[in-house]
């Protein structure tokens, strides 16, 4: 007995959207760790399909829902990891919340394809304007999207080291994913036009020629860069604590903590014998399961960093925990904290506070609004949130240096490294834990992702993770020993910089460019249902 198809299952089907499927599987496969090779024409299938197939905004809808749920599970496959090991969940159901997360996470791209499939038949649009508005409408969605994680094309350009990434101290990574999706407009139309041989041929050598001209101006633009005039010898040290130590160590497991700070001490000072002009050594976030604020009277945790440390005489800048001030609040907030020590483990200045916390990991949504929340749902963390963008002022011989805090993914949001730039740090410091996130895929991306303000602001950045990947980053783009994954390790740096590094273009106003954007939407928007009047006249 065959089974009858309801029509709307079958009009809607994957089989119907062949390129919507295409293009889920170009742009995943295009993306951090894979090799960029579709980059300049991922959407072009998607694209193409609905301007040619989609009749109305639902069949819009479907095509690019399609797309956004095929290139999820492609480049956000790791999803699944964290659910099994961050939520404690079986295979069966981390697949299932993989599978949740990859029907909605990116709705912002059928969102613009059904806007573009309705204008586009109410107003009988032209290739090139569908294709025009396609990318600009995306290009702005992919900005105001809510995500914990966000992505654009841009990170690409830096993981594949095309040179035209160093424009992005002038528009940003945000405006460099931009012009890849009008990249993507271009090569579609050309497509479209691959019957005109001669038309071809020129369309070709121009795209060829355009690519050309942003690498080597970009490589040009990003050698002024390569000037520095100071140096700070840094040790990054991953000691690779296990999923399972780290919880421990959190609910306050004192031989779990105990032996996390002596395998920490070890490879730091494995790590001073090798480099001996080590001047600040760097753990990853959390690596102290401990408070280190100046008003707590040490406990036997602090006491142990500052025996081991003593002996090496270097300062330290470490994840720990931090908590308010007797007074300072009630009841008093417990925080994941970026502290800068001395050799005897006393803290310099007052900490960083982490602003940008996960949801259900560091805290519950709509708990600060409603209390309640948390007697109801005990087991979430609830984690106090900082006031923004911080410096942490490191009292060095040569003159004071400003040290730009970040915690875990807070690199990944432009916005928060500017407020650094802007506040005039020297250095950006960036330390995270990716231990739930698997391999190989996230750590990549993430790392990527979080190098890339350092171009965007032209400060050194210093990439301390509990298990990979930990580097540094110059000014300039060159990106220096990374560490393996998932292994114990340590590295020595000679990390150079600009005393009183300038402001870039991005970090003055590159990050209002979306209103350029806007603005050229609207205007190919307005003008296409202008002209589609007057022919109705």
């Amino acid at each position: 007995m065959m089974v009858k198809i309801h029509p709307f299952f079958k009009k809607y089907s994957l089989r119907n959207h062949l390129g919507p499927l295409v293009s889920g599987v170009l742009i995943g496969t295009s993306y951090i760790p894979f090799p960029p090779w579709a980059l300049l024409f991922c959407y072009a299938p998607l694209w193409l399909f609905v301007f040619h197939k989609a009749k109305n905004w639902k069949e819009g809808f479907a095509a690019g829902w399609w797309t956004q749920f095929i290139l999820s599970l492609i480049g956000f496959h790791w999803v699944a990891y964290v659910s099994q090991q961050f939520g404690g969940f079986p295979w069966p159901v981390a697949l299932v919340v993989l599978l949740l997360f990859a029907a909605f996470v990116h709705l912002y791209i059928p969102l613009t394809t059904a806007l573009v499939a309705h204008l586009k038949e109410k107003y009988s649009w032209s290739l090139a304007r569908s294709l025009t508005v396609s990318a600009l409408l995306l290009s702005l969605a992919e900005r105001v999207w809510p995500a914990i994680f966000p992505w654009h094309l841009g990170y690409p350009l830096l993981w594949a080291k095309a040179p035209v990434y160093h424009w992005a101290d002038v528009v940003g990574f945000e405006g460099l994913s931009t012009g890849v999706l009008l990249f993507n407009a271009w090569i579609a139309w050309i497509w479209e036009q691959r019957r005109q041989k001669r038309l071809l041929q020129k369309q070709i050598a121009f795209v060829v020629v355009c690519v050309l001209a942003l690498n080597v101006t970009g490589f040009l633009h990003g050698k002024k860069w390569d000037l520095f005039d100071r140096e700070l010898g840094v040790s990054i040290v991953q000691a690779n604590i296990g999923d399972l130590d780290k919880v421990a160590a959190e609910q306050g497991a004192a031989r779990t903590q105990e032996s996390i700070v002596a395998k920490f001490l070890t490879l730091t000072r494995e790590a001073v014998a090798e480099a001996p002009n080590t001047e600040l050594v760097v753990w990853p976030e959390t690596a102290v399961p401990d408070f280190l604020d100046s008003f707590n009277a040490p406990t036997k945790i602090p006491r142990l960093l500052g025996a081991g440390l003593q002996p090496l005489g270097k300062s330290l800048l470490t994840g720990a925990y931090g908590k308010d001030a007797p007074g300072e609040r009630f009841p008093r907030l417990v925080y994941n904290a970026l502290f800068l020590v001395d050799s005897n483990a006393y803290a310099v200045g007052n900490a960083y506070r982490k602003t940008y916390l996960l949801a259900f990991g560091e805290y519950l949504p709509l708990s600060e609004r409603f209390p309640v929340l948390l007697k109801l749902l005990p087991f979430i963390a609830n984690f106090g949130r900082g006031q923004g963008p911080e410096i942490l002022r490191y009292p060095h011989p040569q003159g004071e240096l400003r040290l730009g805090a970040q915690i875990c993914y807070e690199g990944l949001y432009p916005d928060f490294t500017r407020g650094l730039a802007e506040k005039g740090a020297d250095i950006l410091t960036n330390v995270t834990n990716d231990s739930w996130f698997g391999y190989p895929s996230e750590p990549r991306q993430h790392l990527y992702m979080t190098l890339a303000r350092a171009i965007e602001v032209r400060r050194p950045l210093i990439r301390s993770t509990n298990t990979g990947i930990s580097t540094v980053v110059l000014a300039n783009g060159d990106v220096l020993q990374q560490s393996p994954l998932h292994k114990e390790w340590q590295g020595s740096y000679n990390v150079r910089f600009k005393n009183q590094p300038p402001l870039t273009a991005f970090v003055r106003w590159g990050h209002w460019d979306w209103i350029l954007i806007l603005i050229a939407a609207l205007v190919v928007m307005f003008k296409g249902v202008l002209d589609a009047k007057s022919r109705r006249a």
